[in-house]
């Protein structure tokens, strides 16, 4: 039987999109610092990838966007 190339069967199957390369966000230097929190949009944050993953302090946490459109972030 022949793995099918549909993309759902790939996610159900647990398909991960290969890595090229690491990527870094960071804030630009000249950002000031505010009582408001800072909103960044999704699709900038993420780049056309389904995860991204957040270093915080000496944790990494992945945040995902799942098949439903919801975001999740797990450790």
């Amino acid at each position: 039987m022949s793995q099918s190339a549909n993309p759902a069967s790939q996610a159900q199957a647990g398909y991960r999109r290969p890595r090229t390369q690491q990527r870094t966000l960071t804030l630009p230097k000249t950002a000031k610092i505010s009582q408001e929190p800072l909103e960044l949009d999704s699709s900038a944050l993420f780049q056309g990838a389904r995860e991204v993953h957040i270093r915080h302090k000496d944790m990494v946490y992945r945040l995902s966007i799942t098949r439903f459109e919801k975001l999740l972030l797990t450790k």
